[in-house]
């Protein structure tokens, strides 16, 4: 009996000893490949996406406009500051400015003059290689 309990207690050791080495691993390893870069980031990799690609020039319907910025493993870039330059008869309205965990920043885009609009998107001081097409009609 007494050998029985000892056994046991040896098993059960051993296998907490196993889930603790194999917890620790994984902690590391899951905690590597999740982390948000919050410096760098890849032109390549970073896009702009406008939905509508085109609205009524009647200074109501508005475009959205979301920038996703990315590094070089395609995750998305935290705190970036993201400028718009634009005609100046846009009214751009900055919804989040700021990168969030995912690299997403969202405008919104409206205007009272008709007219095809191709926007310059910045990423600190660096243009990304893409333009925003918006048409408003």
């Amino acid at each position: 009996m007494k050998r029985s309990i000892l056994l046991i207690l040896i098993s059960l050791s051993v296998i907490v000893i196993f889930i603790g080495i194999f917890g620790l691993y994984e902690v590391r390893y899951f905690r590597s490949r999740a982390d948000v870069s919050k410096a760098t980031f890849s032109v390549d990799n970073s896009y702009i996406f406008s939905t509508p690609s085109q609205a009524r020039a009647n200074g109501q319907e508005k475009i959205r406009l979301t920038v996703f910025v990315l590094n070089n493993q395609g995750l998305g870039v935290l705190g970036k500051k993201i400028y718009v330059r634009s005609d100046s008869s846009l009214n751009i309205e900055a919804v989040q400015g700021l990168t969030d965990s995912y690299g997403k920043a969202y405008f919104d885009i409206s205007t009272t003059k008709a007219g095809e609009y191709f926007l310059e998107i910045r990423i600190d001081d660096t243009a990304l290689n893409q333009k925003a097409h918006i048409v408003f009609n």
